[in-house]
């Protein structure tokens, strides 16, 4: 008899109800993610999320400690692949300086420039640093910080094999890092691009060529 009301209930709320106890964290982040991008951190109620997720809020509390800890669990989900990739790549790598930055600008720009829901990220965070300045250290510390530190590794290898002619390493790097990002953040925010016919291709494209021709070595 219990069985049977079990299965009555379950019936009346669908797949959700009947979903694996172990989907539920992805899940939780996966509504998060979308509601902080199209609202803002702030704007986003932990019960709005729960609600979206198919879950209680005290479900959710149990995965996940507060609103901030969800937001951390949703960068590094979602952007710390990228630098595991990086990783692979550079440690494996025996090509040259400028396949490098071909392979790793469209390994980055396929996954943080385009209309995905990680590519929102970056607008997120930027818009809250000021009213949540743990936020931006975290961003800072997992996400840029590393970024910077790829950048400088490529610039670095580039200059010991002979290719690249770069006098101030830490400003190309910053310079790279500042352009990417900004692109980023307008696609999300300002679409100055967009309103001026520049496609997210030919962004992908001149901005590959502008940092080769800048620091590709002149014979």
């Amino acid at each position: 008899m219990m069985a049977e009301e079990i299965e009555k209930n379950a019936s009346k709320f669908g797949p959700r109800w009947q979903r694996k106890k172990e989907d539920r964290p992805q899940e939780i982040l996966d509504a998060a993610v979308e509601l902080f991008v199209q609202q803002g951190f702030a704007a986003t109620k932990v019960s709005q999320i729960a609600r979206k997720a198919g879950v209680t809020p005290g479900t959710l509390y149990v995965y996940y400690k507060n609103k901030e800890a969800i937001l951390q669990e949703v960068v590094m989900k979602a952007l710390s692949p990228i630098f595991y990739d990086a990783d692979s790549i550079l440690n494996n790598y025996a090509g040259t300086a400028k396949d490098l930055v071909s392979i790793l600008i469209e390994k980055w720009w396929n996954a943080v420039g385009g209309e995905s829901k990680i590519s929102g990220i970056p607008k997120l965070i930027s818009a809250e640093a000021s009213n949540f300045p743990e936020l931006s250290d975290f961003y800072k510390k997992n996400i840029l910080t590393p970024a910077y530190n790829y950048i400088r590794l490529v610039l670095e290898y580039g200059i010991k094999t002979g290719e690249f002619q770069i006098e101030n390493v830490n400003a190309v790097a910053y310079t790279i890092l500042c352009a990417f990002h900004g692109a980023v953040l307008d696609a999300h925010s300002f679409k100055i691009a967009a309103s001026n016919g520049v496609q997210v291709g030919l962004f992908k494209g001149m901005f590959h060529d502008l940092v080769l021709h800048g620091i590709l070595k002149t014979k």
